[in-house]
């Protein structure tokens, strides 16, 4: 197991490496400019304003002084907020981003687990096909719009919750139902069609034919095996709740990294964009790192063939 781990520590750097040079290549590729009124300036200043800022430097020598910083903690100044550490900004705003990606992932994962295990079981009956109709339904349409219906209908005309903000537990509901009615969809779908097609194995059939009780079948062999696909998906979905909330948060007013984010793609705000990536990077790559971990843990022939033996 040890080796197993440390096999896929290693492929996390790798990999967060080559996003974080990825990164920094096509910031340098971006057409225009982050500084402001940059058509009202002379050449003079725009080279002054380049040689302050390090941009006259050559792409290699930027690319050292970045990797040199980055290990030292340093994520650079925004440009569009005089130079203000990005790594403050990140540090601000990420835990409400953090907060209302986990508790939609709560909410989403347990609900899609049990809408997916009843659908599951009761297969080809109404409550199968109740369940696969509301899902495909949360999947089709996008979050946006489950949250401007909720916000409307719950918040504008019966009032039962505050139309935005993040400040009380009342003001978490809707912004956390909208994100979790995907995750609940997509959850629902996947462990449906796993105890589906783990009730139909051959080891299911002998655990009936030795005896074992219905509920001793689904909790000890069916639910375990079904939930290994699960996993897979929700951690990488994690990383994407999480990080990706940006619609949400403007729809409630949500102080988060989104919002912070497309600015900084509007502005040209090289280092805010570079970090907000790298924290979004890093997310996904130890997301799948957990997930990596449970799927050996879950299945321990996983980890045999992957990492020779544990």
């Amino acid at each position: 197991m040890f080796r197993y781990i440390m096999k896929r520590i290693l492929y996390m750097f790798i990999s967060f490496y080559v996003v974080l040079t990825l990164t920094f290549l096509s910031m340098k590729m971006m057409p225009g400019t982050p500084f402001k009124f940059a058509n009202r300036l002379s050449p003079e200043q725009l080279g002054q304003l380049k040689h302050y800022y390090g941009l006259d430097q050559p792409v290699a020598v930027q690319y050292v002084h970045y990797l040199w910083n980055f290990i030292h903690g340093d994520l650079g100044g925004s440009f569009q907020y005089g130079m203000q550490p990005v790594t403050e900004f990140l540090i601000q705003r990420f835990p409400v981003s953090f907060q209302l990606g986990l508790e939609a992932m709560v909410v989403g994962t347990i609900l899609g687990i049990l809408f997916g295990i009843i659908a599951g079981l009761y297969r080809a009956r109404f409550l199968d096909w109740g369940t696969m109709t509301l899902s495909m339904i949360g999947i089709s349409i996008p979050s946006f719009i489950f949250a401007a219906i909720l916000q409307y209908g719950l918040s504008v005309f019966v009032q039962w919750f505050p139309v935005a903000g993040w400040d009380t537990p009342m003001s978490h509901v809707l912004p956390v139902t909208s994100l979790a009615i995907g995750v609940v969809a997509l959850i629902a779908q996947f462990m449906r069609n796993e105890m589906v097609e783990v009730l139909n194995q051959d080891y299911i059939v002998t655990a009936e034919a030795k005896g074992l009780t219905t509920s001793a079948i689904i909790f000890k062999h069916a639910i375990r095996n079904a939930l290994i696909p699960v996993v897979t998906v929700i951690g990488p979905m994690t990383a994407a709740i999480v990080t990706g909330s940006l619609v949400i948060e403007n729809i409630f007013t949500i102080p988060g990294i989104g919002s912070q984010f497309v600015e900084a793609i509007v502005t040209n705000d090289y280092p805010m964009i570079m970090g907000t990536t790298e924290l979004f990077a890093a997310l996904f790559i130890v997301a799948i790192l957990v997930v990596d971990i449970l799927y050996g843990i879950i299945d321990p022939r996983i980890r045999i063939s992957g990492g020779q033996s544990s």
